[in-house]
């Protein structure tokens, strides 16, 4: 018996028959009759030794794409930038000594020893290997974690210490805010605000 006698053949028009051209050769006739016809697997055949053909789509029609369905979608806000640097801020929160070195060495200046050596001591324990922008976008947006009377010369510090404190003071001064600045030392931030021209 011959197997491909034992597929039976079903006939799927494709095209309407006023669109059909000539064909030239009879491999395009061949090739278009393949394109028009499904094969069914029929008799004892197995399926691998059974043709099969699937409906080709024509590639020059144009179809629109389908519209999904968007109901019942959360809307979630953007996470805050110091989600980034969970990992330094919440053992800072809870290192006293961490914070107590920090407050220091902002009260002493962006040109001191303190300074230099707490910068170096996270860069250490907590950036290894990242640029100093890092360090001082971190520093920049844990801020508010420090106590509200070292907030003032905090930022003093960063915006002294060089064009990285800037950049991270003028990218996220505005997560920080007067608010979170003590009532005293709000004209001394509104200067230093001014003087850098963060935010402008």
């Amino acid at each position: 018996m011959n197997p491909v006698g034992a597929a039976t053949i079903r006939t799927i028009p494709m095209i309407p028959g006023n669109e059909r051209r000539p064909l030239d050769r009879p491999s395009e006739r061949f090739i278009a009759d393949l394109r028009t016809v499904g094969l069914r697997a029929g008799g004892s055949l197995r399926a691998s030794m059974v043709a099969s053909a699937v409906r080709m789509r024509d590639d020059n029609v144009q179809r629109p794409l389908p519209l999904l369905s968007l109901s019942n979608l959360e809307v979630l806000p953007e996470p805050e930038p110091a989600a980034d640097f969970a990992f330094f801020r919440e053992p800072l929160k809870q290192n006293e000594t961490l914070l107590g070195q920090w407050g220091e060495a902002a009260n002493a200046g962006s040109q001191s020893e303190a300074w230099c050596r707490f910068v170096d001591d996270i860069s250490a324990r907590f950036f290894k290997g990242s640029r100093k922008q890092r360090v001082m976008d971190a520093l920049m947006l844990c801020i508010d974690v420090l106590p509200p009377n070292r907030r003032a010369d905090a930022l003093a510090c960063l915006l002294a210490d060089g064009e990285e404190g800037r950049a991270a003071a003028e990218e996220f001064w505005k997560y920080i805010g007067l608010d979170r600045i003590p009532d005293l030392d709000k004209h001394r931030v509104r200067e230093l605000i001014r003087q850098y021209e963060i935010g402008m």
